[in-house]
């Protein structure tokens, strides 16, 4: 039986991620009290991106057919989302960052500024909101360091204009943190 299916076999709970020899990540859900679903992952680029290799659907206990209806009824793409989400989580973040935005502004007295180690760290901050499934990454931001989520919604522009994030569509919260902020965070790349 293949590693994928046998993660599906185990999962007793809402979720269990695996990782195979060569860095791919299994991720098995429960979607519903008789649905399970296994996705296999391949890491690209960065360790936040993941490209879908294999999704594997299955019906619980009892009638195990199903139809191709029952599984257009299923949100695969939020699920997809999910497993990519938990892939993520699932990698060793590596050393701490060298600053983070909470440090950068009792260092200087208030003020972040737009240098690009300031740049850098709000990028860091906004992926590790997004990672955890805040909805509201910029709001978030504004509530925890001060300021209007509009401002935090610029300077995470910034930072993805220069370099420090992957870009998404317009209006869509997201996207990676690159190998440049990485290096420059002093955070272990790879």
């Amino acid at each position: 039986m293949d590693e994928l299916g046998a993660l599906l076999d185990e999962v007793t709970r809402d979720h269990a991620v695996g990782v195979t020899d060569d860095g791919e990540r299994l991720v098995a859900m429960r979607v519903a009290e008789d649905w399970s679903v296994g996705v296999r992952l391949h890491r690209e680029g960065s360790h936040r991106q993941w490209a879908m290799r294999e999704l594997v659907v299955r019906r619980g206990a009892g009638d195990r057919s199903f139809q191709g209806a029952d599984v257009r009824d299923l949100p695969l793409g939020a699920v997809v989302s999910e497993a990519r989400r938990l892939a993520t989580r699932s990698v060793d973040p590596g050393s701490e960052p060298r600053t983070t935005v909470g440090r950068l502004l009792e260092e200087r007295s208030g003020r972040l500024g737009r240098d690009d180690l300031a740049m850098a760290a709000v990028a860091l901050e906004y992926t590790r909101l997004v990672e955890r499934g805040e909805r509201a990454p910029a709001k978030r931001m504004a509530e925890r360091h001060g300021g209007s989520p509009g401002t935090w919604t610029n300077r995470v522009a910034e930072a993805r204009r220069r370099g420090y994030l992957t870009a998404v569509e317009r209006g869509e919260a997201g996207g990676a943190l690159t190998s440049t902020a990485r290096v420059l965070l002093d955070l272990d790349v790879g």
